[in-house]
């Protein structure tokens, strides 16, 4: 034990700060989440019109032009959406990392005041730093998929000219 008096109100209060950190997370993982939904469900409705087209190529051999530029768009568009899918997945991931590493670093908080070892007076901070750069991952990954999905409206525009 240590030899400084436990104050459990400070212990509290060290304990619970990083979950600041895991509220704030928490509001970035609501709107990551959504988006994520959003962008399975349109991958879901591409491919449901893009077997339409060819369930229509298989009876008929040919599309019309109009459809056979949907039908490309289409496949471009899902290839964009999978790897905007695919960076929402990554900033999820790193989001819940985060929040890991937070709650760790409280239970790490905890035992600091129970144990004496000088070793493990680093350790909360190197995990709370650890949590802090997985949410800067998150973000990163956040801000690629923002950029890309750019791109996807044009595509959407340039298949209509």
């Amino acid at each position: 034990m240590n030899d400084i008096p436990l104050n459990p109100l400070v212990a509290i209060q060290g304990m619970l700060a990083p979950a600041l950190g895991i509220s704030a997370v928490g509001l970035l993982l609501l709107g990551l989440n959504n988006r994520y939904s959003i962008l399975v469900n349109r991958i879901r409705l591409l491919n449901e019109e893009r077997r339409k087209y060819l369930r229509h190529l298989q009876q008929h051999d040919h599309l019309e032009y109009a459809d056979n530029i949907r039908f490309m768009s289409i496949s471009n568009q899902s290839g964009e959406l999978l790897i905007r899918s695919r960076l929402v997945r990554n900033a999820i991931l790193s989001m819940q990392s985060a929040i890991a590493l937070f709650v760790l670093t409280s239970v790490m908080i905890g035992v600091n005041l129970l144990v004496s070892a000088d070793m493990m007076k680093v350790v909360p901070l190197a995990i709370f730093v650890c949590g802090m750069l997985s949410v800067l991952v998150g973000i990163l990954f956040a801000g690629r998929e923002v950029h890309r999905s750019y791109r996807i409206v044009l595509l959407e525009v340039k298949a209509d000219d």
